[in-house]
């Protein structure tokens, strides 16, 4: 099954306006700039309101539905640790608050490499923290996250499942980097996004003295038993297509639900074109229905991988 035609187009502007920026002798701060340039034009759904908010410390963006139901999505953006906002991420925060009926809180943690791992770890931590402190307790938030921010979301279960803290309810997930060794990437010669060298100089950036081995780096070597139930959507080209099958396998083994569905002709983190490419918008929408049901204390019943 083809591409639909505004997935084509929004391919090819990926791989002429983005591409370019994501390589190693760029310095970061220009990818930032570059990047966050690229995305600004990128809609963002309307019946939704954009508030401001600091919790656990942390900067965040809440992005509130009408009639916000009683669960919450914690929305960990990507960019390989280094790059990335709540901000250029609202065509997906904003569509998954409005699909779900849910408020979104986007986390605006801090970035490599002038504030590595753990960083970002405290920081997602924090701020799931603080929602329970206000009462809102784990299982009734669904982590999300595309990219880094959907291994950061892993990385967050098994960090608290060591402090023997509650487990969200779900775990909805975008193309997951989960480890960041990156031996084992898809061999995917035309990922229009992505390259081997920036990813691993994102790891590097990141991980800076830690070993990108290490269960909180890669969550994928960390074990998955006792983790929430996950719903993770990937895309046939990108590098990181593999990622989300070890995953799978990775959930089976350890006896934990994880539904992965791959879009076959689509490309890494293409869900920020939710809104205007059809296919993106369709998985936005699955993710936030799994939000919905689990979040809301009504689990869809999703099998243990196999």
């Amino acid at each position: 099954m083809g591409r639909s035609w505004p997935a084509s187009l929004a391919r090819l502007l990926v791989a002429s306006l983005i591409r370019p920026a994501l390589r190693p002798a760029v310095p970061v701060a220009v990818q930032r700039r570059w990047v966050a340039l690229a995305t600004a034009v990128l809609p963002a759904a309307r019946g939704v309101r954009f508030e401001t908010a600091v919790l656990g410390g942390v900067p965040c963006e809440r992005v509130v539905p009408r009639a916000a139901g009683a669960g919450l999505i914690l929305y960990l953006h990507g960019g390989g640790f280094v790059l990335g906002s709540a901000r250029i991420h609202r065509a997906i925060t904003s569509r998954l608050a409005k699909a779900s009926g849910l408020t979104v809180v986007a986390p605006n943690y801090r970035l490599a490499p002038e504030h590595p791992h753990p960083a970002a770890l405290e920081d997602a931590a924090a701020v799931l923290d603080a929602l329970e402190t206000s009462g809102l307790p784990a299982p009734r938030v669904v982590v999300a996250g595309d990219s880094a921010g959907a291994g950061l979301a892993l990385s967050l279960c098994v960090a608290r499942r060591a402090g023997g803290a509650a487990q969200p309810a779900g775990l909805a997930l975008i193309s997951p980097w989960a480890d960041l060794t990156n031996t084992r990437l898809a061999p995917v010669p035309d990922d229009p996004m992505l390259s081997a060298p920036w990813l691993d100089s994102c790891a590097v950036a990141y991980a800076a003295r830690h070993a990108r081995s290490g269960g909180l780096l890669s969550p994928l070597q960390a074990g998955l038993a006792a983790l929430p139930p996950m719903l993770v959507h990937a895309a046939g080209q990108e590098l990181l297509r593999d990622d989300a099958r070890r995953l799978r396998a990775a959930c089976a083994q350890a006896g934990v639900a994880c539904e992965l569905r791959e879009f076959e002709c689509m490309w890494h983190d293409f869900q920020l074109y939710a809104g205007l490419v059809p296919e993106a918008t369709e998985s936005v929408n699955q993710l936030a229905a799994f939000a919905r049901l689990y979040a809301g204390g009504q689990p869809s019943g999703l099998r243990a991988a196999g």
